[in-house]
């Protein structure tokens, strides 16, 4: 499968997901990823936190990205690939310093590989939108 195809696959996962997590907050259900259902509002606040600092240090980068190479051309999936890069690895951290369940590293397993596939699939002059 070449990285066209399996970004195509992992966007339409990640929608299709983002869409449940959307629709069931107005419902009093919250889906935390990658399937965990649960009645009100509680998400755990490691999780939180790692979204949180995931999107700042993304904005860093971004930041430091412009003053140093200034405004370069990036596709939307590239864009959505670096910030699951930095949720892979400092989702990674904030699971450690906040003591997580091992088992909340397995999500790892999954933005890690997708955010790689999503960001070559883009430098390929691949396009979405």
């Amino acid at each position: 499968m070449n990285n066209r195809v399996a970004a195509k696959i992992i966007i339409v996962i990640l929608t299709l997901w983002c869409v449940m997590v959307v629709i069931g907050y107005f419902y009093n259900v919250t889906v935390t990823f990658p399937f965990s259902i649960s009645d009100g509002h509680s998400v755990p606040e490691h999780r939180l936190h790692a979204i949180r600092l995931s999107l700042i240090t993304a904005f860093i980068y971004f930041s430091i990205r412009y003053f140093f190479v200034g405004s370069v051309k990036l596709y939307p999936v590239q864009v959505l690939a670096i910030i699951l890069f930095h949720l892979s690895v400092v989702g990674s951290l904030v699971f450690y310093v906040e003591g997580a369940n091992k088992s909340e590293y397995l999500q790892m397993l999954f933005w890690l590989p997708a955010s790689l596939i999503l960001y070559f699939a883009g430098k390929s002059e691949f396009k979405y939108f």
